[in-house]
């Protein structure tokens, strides 16, 4: 005992404190802990004796009420003993920060238990116990640091008075937040939880008949073949074999929207310092036109996915400082990447790569030089020739020639019966094949049936094979005699069933065909689905289809895309970008004008996407003007951006035009702040801080 109070005497200061803060902060969680199991028991079994709680019916509810109880007695302990000397005015960021503190706290304590349960299968009694009380250990270190450096912070301190390495480390952590650089791992935190809770609502993943088709094809029970990318079924091949899931590839593509969020909400927020509008561009994934697909494993959705991520990195590559020249090059491998995969995924994907890839470029260099063009684009050209041919190498797909349903729709709807049977003749088609399609010619305008002819009104069973080479052959040949003839009709028809792609839409919510396990694998079967979330998701985007029909038709993003691409000007820095956006989307939906089978709102998602999140950086960049009038700068939004990017907003002039330029001029460029807005002040420029 004597050794102990010399050393207590003779002990830092900080290590002092550190001592009583623990103990108190130790008391303060045992009652805490006592508090809640003591009021949980209560309500849900009542006292001895009493027949029940109040809520025993509702355990739930009984849990949420028992931890706020504990949260009020941590608040209230904490605050008036544990840290008495920092005590303040009650405010609302203390308070806000303190139940952020305890929510992540409370992940965390469940995240190792989720780790062993489920994912290294440790289902024992002592596995779960040991898991939870690392994560136990973890959370108490985690709500120990935060309280002490971000919760109950000392009022009136002196930032300069830093007595020990405790204090300081503390005060270094107290001006990151300050500074806003806690924040983008904030939104990380957040985009974690929303792609996690979507991937438990969507688990094992939605299933329409096309991803019932890749999935045999992933799982080995049938062969692969051309009608779908099978590019996307090598890559739910590898994900089940590296994780023994089919749910892997609708992770896989909650993981990647969300990260492509995550990175273009932290761009969002550096250039804007709005936390409001990073959370909106986070909040994109959970609009009901964005999450009604999100689980749906459909090559539609990996094609919108894809681009959304070529474009952030694009405009990270947009921010990147005067130099860095290897990053560049990196930037652009990691885009053209996820370009050839969606060309891979989505045949009729290129047009609207071509503007991406050209944001892309433009990005990465705002004038880029013949040299850099000719090189950037062999690296996309080589990157998707080479990837195409190690997957037909590897999957050796079986050719379907898909693409024969096209000139099939054609003629069955544009030429009258017997239109067809002479064309057929004519073309020196097999009287089978010839009687075969005057039927469906037939079929098709008495049930006025739009499209899909090859499904709906050709008789596949007893027919002739329509897709057999020597057939298709004789279809082109008869598309191409016949279609210059009836070229009013044609046209007719192409515009009728594209004008019902934009207008009628359909396909707003998937269910997927789990409904009907007999034509499933058995890996879909043993995989329950969770029938509750589901449903509330159903509800949820079905209100909206109800109230906001647009959202989920494909006339208004056309005009969205239209405008975007069409206009001259917009505020900001991403006049280039928008237009680039815009193009990208309008190309996309014109393509179907020749081709398009059937109306379905998959047609039109990654125009939905795009236009979504272009309209969050227009906005993005109206805040940025009206914060850079309300300091009384003098100077626009535009001219402010382009000092931080080298590029004029009137010419587009860049101050790195040449690689020799970016060798020798040195990065001019200081590092901005999170919500700072850069300004011109005379001839140097300076940061105003964001009011």
């Amino acid at each position: 005992m004597m050794r102990l109070t010399a050393w207590s005497r003779h002990a830092p200061a900080w290590a002092r404190n550190i001592g009583r803060e623990v103990a108190a902060f130790g008391v303060v969680g045992a009652l805490a802990f006592v508090v809640e199991t003591a009021s949980f028991n209560l309500l849900i079994f009542g006292s001895p004796s009493s027949d029940g709680g109040a809520l025993g019916s509702a355990p739930v509810l009984a849990s949420v009420l028992a931890t706020l109880l504990a949260m009020t007695v941590s608040w209230v302990g904490n605050r008036y003993w544990t840290y008495r000397d920092r005590r303040g005015a009650v405010d609302r960021r203390e308070l806000t920060l303190f139940v952020g503190v305890n929510l992540v706290g409370m992940a965390v304590t469940a995240l190792p238990v989720y780790v062993s349960h489920e994912l290294l299968g440790l289902g024992s009694p002592f596995g779960d116990n040991a898991a939870r009380l690392v994560g136990w250990a973890a959370a108490t270190l985690l709500r120990f640091v935060a309280y002490r450096s971000l919760v109950f912070t000392r009022s009136g301190e002196d930032p300069t008075h830093v007595p020990g390495s405790i204090e300081r480390w503390t005060a270094s952590l107290r001006d990151t937040r300050r500074r806003g650089a806690l924040w983008p791992w904030a939104l990380a935190a957040l985009a974690a939880v929303c792609a996690y809770a979507v991937s438990v609502v969507f688990h094992p993943g939605y299933f329409s008949a096309d991803s019932l088709v890749q999935l045999r094809e992933a799982l080995g029970e049938t062969p692969m073949h051309d009608w779908h990318p099978p590019v996307m079924a090598l890559l739910w091949k590898m994900l089940i074999d590296s994780t023994g899931a089919v749910s892997a590839m609708a992770a896989l593509q909650a993981v990647v929207l969300w990260a492509s969020l995550w990175l273009l909400a932290v761009l969002v927020w550096k250039r804007t310092g709005s936390r409001g509008l990073s959370l909106a561009m986070l909040a994109v994934g959970l609009a009901p036109h964005v999450v009604t697909f999100t689980g749906v494993v459909w090559k539609d959705v990996h094609m919108a996915y894809v681009l959304l991520a070529a474009c952030a990195v694009a405009l990270l590559a947009h921010e990147l400082p005067a130099g860095r020249t290897k990053t560049r090059w990196a930037l652009l491998v990691v885009g053209v990447l996820f370009l050839a995969y969606a060309i891979l995924v989505r045949k009729n994907a290129f047009p609207a790569v071509i503007p991406v890839f050209v944001l892309l470029v433009l990005a990465l260099w705002p004038a880029p030089g013949r040299r850099r063009w000719l090189v950037a684009t062999g690296v996309l050209l080589a990157v998707t020739a080479g990837a195409n041919a190690a997957v037909n190498a590897v999957a050796d797909p079986l050719p379907s020639r898909q693409y024969a349903q096209i000139p099939l729709d054609d003629l069955v709807h544009v030429l009258t019966p017997a239109q067809v049977r002479a064309a057929a003749d004519r073309a020196g088609a097999d009287p089978a094949l010839r009687d075969a399609l005057a039927s469906a010619a037939t079929t098709c305008q008495a049930k006025k049936i739009p499209s899909d002819a090859y499904f709906h009104c050709y008789r596949r069973d007893t027919a002739p094979d329509p897709l057999s080479p020597r057939n298709v052959d004789v279809m082109l040949e008869m598309w191409t005699q016949q279609m210059p003839k009836h070229w009013k009709g044609y046209a007719e028809y192409r515009l009728q069933l594209f004008a019902k792609l934009l207008f009628q839409s359909n396909y707003p919510f998937q269910d997927g065909t789990r409904a009907q396990p007999a034509d499933q694998p058995d890996a879909i079967v043993d995989t329950p689905a969770n029938e509750t979330l589901k449903s509330s998701l159903r509800y949820y985007v079905l209100g909206f289809v109800r109230d906001v029909p647009f959202l989920f038709q494909g006339w208004f993003w056309l005009a969205v895309s239209l405008v975007l691409m069409l206009r001259r000007r917009w505020i900001g820095p991403y006049t280039r970008e928008l237009r680039l956006l815009g193009a990208s989307s309008v190309l996309y939906v014109l393509a179907y004008l020749p081709t398009s089978p059937e109306s379905n709102y998959r047609y039109v998602y990654w125009p939905a996407i795009a236009g979504t999140v272009a309209v969050l950086l227009i906005a993005s960049a109206h805040v940025v003007r009206r914060r850079t009038k309300a300091d009384g700068s003098g100077v626009s939004a535009e001219t402010a951006v382009s000092d931080e990017t080298g590029v004029s907003a009137e010419t587009g002039v860049s101050a790195e035009s040449t690689e020799a330029d970016e060798a020798q001029v040195p990065d001019a460029r200081p590092t901005e702040s999170p919500g700072h807005v850069r300004t011109r002040a005379g001839s140097s420029g300076g940061a105003v801080p964001r009011p």
